[in-house]
């Protein structure tokens, strides 16, 4: 039977992400998470997180933004003069490839941090994938399979969704919202993943199905979807959020993606106990 995985991004990175995705677990189909373990709210996350003991946590590994876990002074690269990470994913991907030796030692120090933070809260550690899927530039990601088979970690996100299925089972969104909708750098996006994730060439059983629609996922996404045969799981990557409250601490807000509407949206769908029926692997064709 197919294991039908709906992971919520971005857990402790504000107030109004952890309550969503605590209601999204305790009222709705939300069975995974991953823990952004250097943000301000990881400790509120974590604590909930203890009282929910059927949901799988796993790492969110965040190279990109706020304090990292590691020492500032050994990586360099990776911090500002503020002690913030300063990088985006192309400063890291263009870093990886103008100084790889220097950039994958501090890369390592700081993913063995955050590994060994979010160890310390007595969490199991389900998973590993990254902000930004940073993990999958090719020298992040040797370190992150290192660290997975060092720290017993089973599974990695990858980016191997096919967007030849994807398009043709959300035919009814593509009228809805039209091709612009997947133009806004979502596709791009897709493609720019998946070239990484064949540079990588690590394979999984778990297939990955959203990425096209990311942050704008709505239960009309899961009318009748088909994923390829061969895989044992299909996991799902969601971002909901209560808006609402993350309005009252705007001081803490580092990202407006956490404000946006959108993340209602993907709360509502995670509470529709109805939606993981609606994917299933493709049938095999007799002809």
């Amino acid at each position: 039977m197919l294991e039908k995985i709906f992971n919520a991004d971005d857990f402790g990175i504000s107030k109004g992400v952890n309550a969503a995705i605590i209601k999204a677990h305790k009222e709705g189909v939300l069975n995974s998470t991953s823990l952004m373990i250097n943000q301000k709210y990881a400790a509120e996350a974590v604590e909930a997180a203890k009282e929910m003991p059927d949901l799988q946590v796993g790492l969110h590994l965040n190279l990109t933004n706020e304090y990292p876990a590691a020492d500032t002074h050994k990586i360099p690269l990776l911090v500002g003069s503020d002690g913030k990470l300063k990088n985006g994913f192309v400063k890291l991907l263009l870093l990886s490839i103008i100084k790889p030796q220097e950039f994958q030692e501090q890369v390592e120090t700081e993913i063995r941090a955050q590994i060994e933070k979010y160890l310390h809260t007595g969490l199991k550690l389900s998973h590993i994938d990254g902000h930004r899927h940073v993990h999958l530039i090719p020298v992040i990601f040797r370190v992150v399979r290192h660290m997975a088979a060092q720290y017993n970690i089973h599974r990695i996100r990858v980016m191997n969704e096919n967007i030849f299925y994807t398009l043709k089972y959300n035919r009814q969104n593509i009228k809805k919202f039209g091709l612009p909708h997947l133009l806004d750098g979502s596709l791009i996006k897709y493609v720019l993943l998946r070239f990484l994730t064949w540079v990588n060439n690590y394979h999984t059983d778990a297939y990955f199905y959203t990425m096209l629609w990311t942050c704008k996922i709505s239960r009309d996404l899961f009318n009748d979807v088909k994923i390829p045969q061969g895989f044992r799981a299909v996991e799902v990557m969601i971002h909901p959020g209560m808006p609402e409250i993350d309005m009252k601490t705007p001081e803490d807000v580092w990202d407006e993606n956490i404000l946006s509407p959108y993340r209602t949206t993907e709360l509502e769908t995670l509470l529709d106990k109805n939606v993981p029926n609606g994917i299933d692997v493709e049938e095999q064709s007799n002809d």
